[in-house]
């Protein structure tokens, strides 16, 4: 490479670093409907999730779609900060802290990727447990 093509090649450099420090100025708002879709599809895909507070047990994609996906899930923004109450019912047969636990972790990485914001506080309210079908039908006092 002879001294003008490395010439060439700095400058063409200098100037995709320019073009990368140059921002739109505007303003993005997220709405507080789109967060609480994020977190109640999050939160279904949640192994020991069987349904939103609120919500009928569905599988996810009976869900995805609806208006009341995001039914069971309270959304406080303060200065792009966000705090979440979730309701949830889940399995008896999973832990019910460690699924509350890996929803909380879940939900805070998928906001935080997906919107910028940071994700304060999550309150998780398990509503109920679901029993599986089979022991349901053979176990009536499980």
């Amino acid at each position: 490479m002879d001294e003008e093509e490395r010439k060439e090649e700095m400058v063409a450099q200098d100037n995709k670093e320019e073009m990368t420090k140059e921002e739109i100025s505007g303003e993005i708002t997220i709405s507080p409907d789109i967060i609480a879709t994020l977190a109640a599809i999050t939160t279904m895909k949640v192994p020991g999730v069987t349904s939103m507070g609120g919500l009928p047990a569905a599988p996810l994609s009976t869900l995805v779609g609806r208006k009341d996906i995001n039914k069971g899930v309270k959304v406080e923004l303060k200065d792009k900060a966000v705090n979440l109450e979730i309701s949830l019912v889940v399995n008896i047969d999973s832990s019910l802290i460690e699924v509350a636990k890996e929803v909380q972790k879940e939900v805070k990485r998928v906001i935080e990727s997906k919107t910028g914001m940071t994700v304060n506080k999550i309150d998780i309210s398990i509503r109920d447990v679901s029993y599986p079908e089979k022991e349901k039908e053979g176990n009536p006092d499980y």
